[in-house]
């Protein structure tokens, strides 16, 4: 189990601020954030890159806070592969191994298992210069994972490749998790996120803002900075009016006024509807949903799993609907439309 205690360290003008976190062994972490953000600074204190101002960092029981890189135990891939140059894969596989002095038969054994696990084998007398990115990807998990470090650190390992390769990373990836590597695993990626995560984490200017499963994230985000990084993109600049209707608040977007939960003082802030709790229909709806926007539609784009429509209804609203109900209202540009939905799709926060 990874545990960080107040980690706190200062880098220029940036500062990463006593983050905590607790990882438990197995688990698939991924830290969500922009550049900028600490991510990298994060994983370079685990690995020993970087000295902690503050705080501490344990793995399976054992401080590291002030344990040279080689002692701790932990591995880390960067987003573009850093290979030995003058080395074959073979060599740059076994360079951990080599320099820890194991036996040369428990080399070639370790080196050849991993070359078979990563498909690596028929590249093993290459030099990096004649890898693919996607190869070069590969070997440097290999050489990662040769040390059969207590957790392995990604810093954005695939945001340098094509889709294809994407793809089989992110499934390499999966398995090594459910062969039982703990990772940790930091991008800026919201759907990359989302398709790896066990455990997400959300950082802003240095500091830990969420921390939880994907489901508590994505859908109950603590910011409007965290939900629009969980992908929701109804983020509107909004003020929040004091006056009641029967026991809630009012929320006023440019000229619309929508009915939200809150118990905030009124001011402004920044108002998030979920595309996904939106219903549409053709005609004025008869029922008890508190918001009700009438508008028509501005354009509308086909996603692998459903339709993403923008209605302009004072606001320009996104609304995510099934292929089916999209045929069935037959949304075409310039239709008019109603935009309904509760008050528990729309979020308040201060800024």
């Amino acid at each position: 189990m990874l545990e960080i205690k107040g980690l706190y360290k200062k880098l220029g003008n940036f500062e990463l601020k006593a983050i905590d976190i607790s990882i438990q062994k197995g688990n698939y972490c991924v830290l969500l954030g922009p550049s900028g953000s600490g991510k990298t600074l994060l994983l370079e204190l685990i690995c020993g890159f970087q000295k902690v101002d503050q705080g501490e960092i344990w793995l399976a029981g054992k401080n590291l806070t002030k344990l040279p890189v080689q002692q701790r135990r932990t591995s880390i891939v960067f987003q573009k592969p850093v290979l030995f140059p003058h080395l074959s894969v073979r060599n740059n596989i076994a360079f951990s191994l080599r320099i820890n002095k194991i036996g040369k038969q428990k080399i070639i054994d370790k080196v050849k298992a991993l070359a078979l696990q990563f498909q690596l084998t028929h590249l093993l007398d290459r030099k990096p210069g004649q890898l693919s990115g996607g190869e070069a990807q590969r070997v440097m998990l290999a050489r990662a994972l040769a040390s059969e470090p207590s957790l392995l650190l990604l810093d954005e390992p695939l945001s340098s490749l094509d889709v294809m390769l994407r793809h089989d990373l992110r499934k390499l990836l999966k398995a090594l998790n459910d062969e039982g590597t703990t990772i940790l695993h930091v991008t800026h990626d919201y759907e990359e996120a989302l398709r790896m995560a066990k455990t997400i984490g959300i950082m802003q200017s240095g500091s830990l803002i969420q921390w939880g499963s994907p489901q508590e994230v994505f859908q109950n985000p603590a910011s409007a900075f965290a939900a629009e990084l969980a992908g929701l993109k109804n983020v509107f600049d909004a003020e929040l009016l004091p006056e009641n209707e029967k026991g809630l608040r009012k929320v006023l977007l440019n000229d619309v006024i929508l009915l939200t939960h809150c118990d905030l003082k009124a001011g402004a802030g920044t108002v998030v509807i979920d595309e996904k709790q939106i219903f549409l229909s053709k005609i004025s709806p008869q029922t008890s949903v508190q918001n009700t926007l009438k508008g028509f539609v501005k354009q509308t784009h086909k996603n692998p799993f459903d339709y993403e429509i923008e209605i302009a209804c004072g606001i320009d609203l996104i609304v995510n609907i099934s292929e089916s109900s999209f045929n069935t209202l037959n949304l075409a540009p310039g239709s008019e439309v109603y935009a309904s939905f509760k008050v528990s799709a729309i979020r308040f926060f201060r800024t």
